[in-house]
Parts: structure tokens; sequence; C-alpha cells
């Protein structure tokens, strides 16, 4: 008879005593099989210990939590919004510096109407020798539209042939300049301090060109007016008009706050552009009624 088949018996005995405390029957085949079970046992059960449990957090070098790959993915899709932000806020400040000096195209595309410039394969990336190669058809239609605008006309003050061309008809706020035009130092504007909320009007007719926020400048808008002047409004608390409306003088546009990076208190910012220039305007404050 094989050794692995023949019956055995194993007898525990106590040391002190030589009394019998347990037997053990069997053949070596047999116990192998049941060691072989008790191993098998044990390892499954650490696996579903391990796999199925947060203990896997611990043990298993090198392993990425279901949560924090799904922060990780969350971040990058976050990220990815982000560059393709900045891509479009850089695309505004291009264009918002060809606009000050008189650039119809990117007064269009600010507008929305020079989207049709979008490169096929990439949306956010813009061709800028289309989008500023000249006006197109929208733009056309909105010159026609505010020089043939009959409501404008109902509010036009008398007299002042240069001056009020060059100028404005309505201040833009009711308050005192507490920072005036300063070009050497970068200040193209003035600053003008009322209480936080108070209405900002617009200086003149004309249609907003920029409606939305900045880090630098917070709330912040710009109108354009007929012979190539353009408002500007800085650090609001809210703008009360979009993208392409078009305003009254004396209309309010916006609220004045203190939003934005360049701000230390509640106040405007007040530039005004003429054919591309910044151009005090505390004259035309100064002459308002």
């Amino acid at each position: 008879m094989s050794l692995w088949k023949h019956p055995m018996k194993v007898t525990v005995f106590d040391e002190s005593s030589f009394s019998e405390i347990r037997v053990f029957k069997g053949t070596p085949r047999g116990w192998l099989w049941m060691a072989i079970a008790g191993l098998c046992s044990v390892g499954g059960l650490t696996f579903v210990l391990v796999a199925l449990t947060p203990l896997r957090e611990v043990l298993v070098p090198g392993y990425v939590a279901t949560s924090t790959r799904e922060s990780m993915e969350a971040t990058q899709a976050l990220a990815d919004s982000m560059e393709e932000v900045l891509q479009q806020n850089a695309q505004t400040v291009m264009a918002l510096r060809h606009s000050l000096s008189g650039d119809s195209a990117a007064m269009a595309f600010l507008s929305g109407k020079g989207s049709h410039a979008a490169n096929e394969n990439n949306p956010l990336i813009l061709d800028s020798a289309q989008v500023f190669e000249g006006p197109g058809p929208g733009e056309l239609a909105l010159r026609e539209q505010v020089a043939n605008e009959d409501r404008f006309s109902l509010q036009r003050r008398s007299g002042g042939g240069t001056t009020l061309s060059l100028g404005f008809r309505f201040p833009p706020v009711v308050g005192g300049v507490s920072d005036a035009l300063d070009r050497g130092r970068g200040h193209l504007g003035i600053d003008l301090v009322a209480p936080r909320g108070s209405a900002i009007q617009a200086v003149d007719d004309g249609s907003v060109l920029f409606s939305s926020y900045t880090v630098e400048t917070g709330y912040t808008m710009l109108i354009q007016h007929r012979g190539d002047r353009v408002s500007v409004y800085k650090h609001c608390s809210s703008l009360l008009k979009q993208q392409g409306d078009l305003v009254i003088g004396g209309e309010a546009v916006a609220l004045i706050g203190n939003t934005g990076a360049l701000t230390t208190g509640p106040h405007l910012h007040f530039e005004w552009w003429v054919k591309g220039q910044a151009v005090d305007p505390s004259p035309w404050l100064a002459a308002q009624p």
C-alpha cells in the first residue's frame, strides 16, 4: 500500500501525565488536501479583504483611489476649460486694443459679429487677419441703424459744434473727482467717487461694445458713440446692459461698485476716448448743469 494512502493515527499526549489529549486519524494525502484547502481559504479571504475594502489603498503600492482618480479627471477638465477661457480673453483684449484705436472690424468682433473668423479646426483660435480685415455686412447694418435711430434725436441738445463732437452730453455719475487723468502713470481716465450702488448713466447715445468682467477692472462696460468716440466704465458692482444693446444718453447702464484688483474703494473709473486717443473728460463734467 502506498505511503500516501496508508492509514495513520497521530496522538497528542500531556507531557506531565502522559494522558491522551487528542487523536488525529487519516492518511498523508488527506492531510495534504486539507492543508491546501486551508491555504486557498486564507488566500481567498485575504484577496477579498484587499480588493474589496479600503485596505487596498494602504496595502497595494501605487494604487490610486477611485475618488482621487475622479478628482484628478475633474481637475483636468477644469484646467482645459480655463485654458479655453484664457484664449477667449486674450482674443477679447486684442480686439479691445484695436477698437480703442478706431478699428471697426474689432468692434464688430466684440459685438459678436466677428465669430465667422473662427478657425474651422479649432473654433477658439481666431485668424486675426480675417477678424480685422474690414467691416462686414452686420457692422454696416449696425452703423446704418444707429445713424437713422429716431429716438436719439429727441434728446439732442442744441449748440456746441466742435466741442460737442468731442465731448458728451451727460455726466456718467453724480460725484466728485478723486483722481485725475495722468498719462505718465498710465491712468487714462478719472475716478469719480459716489456711494456704492449709485446709478451710472451713459454719457451719450450709442451701442454697448463690451459688457463683461475682467480680473483687474472688475465689471467693465464700453459704449461706442458717433464720431469715433468711446466711453469706458470700470469697477462697477453690476452691469445693466449687455453687449450689442443700444443706449440713450442719460440712461442707467451700470451701478457703482468696487470690483476688480485695481481698486481700493467704491468709485467709477471713467475714460473718454476720441479717435483712438484718451481725452480728459473733466471739461465736459464741469460744463454739466
